[in-house]
């Protein structure tokens, strides 16, 4: 996950933020069983629930002006849930989704 992350204006962390927790949910989806109310994996689904709220939280301070966790918290708190729950690779399409379109 290299990202210049210090290159980034204010204003580009706080939507890059925001798209992550958009593509977190999305990669969550893969928790459940398609076209049915099911949860296959419960316990993966709650370590999302985690991690989301904590980014939720940093956009949410970002936009009151209030210093919470910073994007390289946040960045290393997404590495240890791709390893702690095998989904490593979920974590890199998440940031590169939210990095693929302009942050202005």
């Amino acid at each position: 996950m290299s990202l210049n992350i210090e290159s980034l204006s204010e204003n580009a962390k706080t939507i890059f933020l925001a798209r992550l927790v958009h593509a977190l949910t999305i990669s969550a989806r893969d928790t459940y069983e398609a076209g049915t109310e099911r949860v296959l994996e419960p316990e993966t689904l709650r370590a999302y629930n985690e991690l989301l709220h904590r980014v939720a939280s940093v956009v949410t301070s970002r936009l009151e002006g209030v210093e919470g966790y910073s994007l390289q918290s946040i960045l290393e708190m997404m590495r240890n849930f791709g390893e702690k729950q095998n989904r490593v690779a979920g974590m890199q399409w998440a940031i590169e989704w939210a990095l693929k379109n302009p942050l202005v």
